[in-house]
Order: C-alpha cells, then sequence, then structure tokens
C-alpha cells in the first residue's frame, strides 16, 4: 500500500457554501460531513489491524516483561546466583539474557543501570564463553575480568563468580 493511501485528506465541503453538496464520490472515503476530516478506508482498517497488533503484543508481555527488537526482557528486582536465575527463566519460557546485537546491548545498559545483572554468557572450566542456547560467543564485545558467569551493568560486561547474587535479565524471543 503507498503512503498516499493512508494519508489524512481535508474535507473539501469545509470550503463549500452552506447548503451545497460536495459532487465528490469515491469509494475509498466515508461520508462528508462538514468541518471533519476524511480518511481513505484502506488506511482505517490499515490503523484497525495495526492497534490490534499492539494490543496483541502488549497482552503476550506480562507487566514485568519489556519488548525491544522482537524480543521480550525480564529484568529482575531480587537477587540470585546465575544457576537459580537461569533456573526462574527457564520456568517463565525464557532464558538468561542472549545479546546478540549492539542495539540489544546498548538498551539493556541503558536500562538496567549501576547494579549488575546476569545475562546467559558462562565458561565452563577450561573450556569456551557459551551462551545459555549453547552457541559459542564469539567475542564480539569485551568481556572484562577471569570469573565463570557474565554479568552487565550500565557501563561494561564483566564475569563474576556464578555463586554470587544479582539481579538478572531473562529474554525469550516474540511469539
Amino acid at each position: 500500500m503507498s503512503s498516499e493511501g493512508c494519508s489524512i485528506t481535508e474535507n473539501s465541503s469545509l470550503h463549500l457554501e452552506r447548503g451545497q453538496q460536495s459532487n465528490m464520490s469515491s469509494p475509498h472515503f466515508a461520508t462528508h460531513h462538514e468541518g471533519s476530516l476524511q480518511v481513505p478506508i484502506p488506511c482505517a482498517v490499515l490503523t484497525v489491524v495495526i492497534i490490534v497488533s499492539l494490543i496483541i503484543a502488549l497482552v503476550a508481555l506480562s507487566d514485568d516483561w519489556i519488548g525491544y527488537q522482537k524480543k521480550c526482557y525480564f529484568i529482575s528486582s531480587v537477587m540470585k546466583n546465575w544457576t537459580l536465575a537461569q533456573n526462574f527463566c527457564s520456568k517463565h519460557g525464557a532464558t538468561l539474557a542472549l545479546i546478540d546485537s549492539e542495539k540489544d546491548l546498548t538498551f539493556l545498559k541503558r536500562y538496567v543501570g549501576r547494579a549488575g545483572h546476569w545475562i546467559g554468557l558462562k565458561n565452563e572450566a577450561g573450556q569456551t564463553w557459551k551462551w545459555s542456547n549453547g552457541k559459542e560467543f564469539n567475542n564480539w564485545f569485551n568481556l572484562i575480568g577471569s570469573e565463570s558467569c557474565a554479568s552487565l551493568n550500565s557501563t561494561e560486561v564483566s564475569s563474576a563468580e556464578c555463586e554470587k547474587d544479582l539481579h538478572w535479565i531473562c529474554s525469550k524471543s516474540y511469539k
């Protein structure tokens, strides 16, 4: 659909003398009423579809989940160790946060503030860093420290002992 199909047009009857009828007739426009704006019917339908889609997306996310870039994030207000945080996420159909883009990383850093939050990145003894979905971390961002579990705050991604109690971030895809 072209953008001109969704433009709002001024009703030509605003410029007519009282009592005169507009001779404009089009199957794409609603009935003319003096002083009103006309919206093409295809645009009205598109608007309803968009609004319904947004409502469905908002309902799919409970009050505690935040939608961004086709993902849902849960940012905890309590603290747990890495394993208990991952268990919490699993019970909600998610994992500790999988961060696969610079946009996601920037968004989460802005949102979490100064406190450390567990993310889904872990280094088992003598192995490479892996995300909680099993994919290897390809070092696309700087990870500071030499502990086994990763956390992030507003300034950095760092490692900490997995038994430490921190806030956490869960992530899952939109359904």
